[in-house]
């Protein structure tokens, strides 16, 4: 009986403890835009340039277009990490009609003092013909790479961002790159 009640009280002060560091480093959200115009050009190519652009603290962003594409990729030394070369199957684009600045939504922690990333979030507008849609791409960040971890059908999912963050928060820290993204809800509204 005295050892279930201290095996009791070592897993109760075992959550606490788990409870206090979580609550001390919550998961934070933080936005920020892709400009090309204060973007530096890497490589010009006539299907589409190649631009490492600002991103949170020691996390650029490597955004490059090809073949009527986008391709986004995260944290040091993006431009070599799996995200570089990932991209959706239908004609795609960061950026909305007409516009020329794109959001990302950095889920991250402070850890130490400084925002330490897992994930990105962005809105890819896709196009297959006559069909239009709009897809969240969540991509994992990790200290050595970065890869696309889930795609949802914003068109398909009234609570699209809400299940992308949750997606960021769930797969996240789980995920390893190497395997496929995970289409996450409803689909069929937006070209995937």
């Amino acid at each position: 009986m005295a050892r279930a009640g201290a095996l009791s009280a070592g897993v109760m002060l075992g959550v606490a403890s788990l409870a206090g560091s979580v609550l001390a480093n919550p998961v934070r959200s933080r936005l920020t835009t892709i400009e090309l115009k204060a973007c530096t050009v890497l490589q010009r190519h006539t299907d589409g340039n190649a631009y490492r652009c600002s991103g949170l603290k020691g996390y650029p962003i490597y955004f490059a277009e090809g073949d009527l594409r986008s391709f986004v990729s995260f944290g040091p030394s993006p431009a070599t990490r799996r995200a570089a070369k990932q991209t959706l199957r239908p004609f795609n684009t960061v950026f909305e009609p007409r516009r020329t600045r794109a959001t990302v939504e950095w889920r991250f922690r402070r850890v130490a003092g400084a925002d330490q990333p897992y994930a990105a979030i962005m809105r890819l507008f896709t196009s297959n013909g006559s069909a239009k849609g709009e897809v969240l791409v969540v991509t994992r960040i990790t200290a050595g790479d970065a890869c696309h971890a889930a795609y949802i059908d914003a068109k398909a999912n009234v609570d699209a961002m809400a299940m992308a963050r949750a997606a960021a928060d769930d797969l996240g820290a789980d995920v390893a790159c190497g395997g496929e993204p995970k289409v996450i809800g409803a689909r069929g509204k937006s070209p995937m």
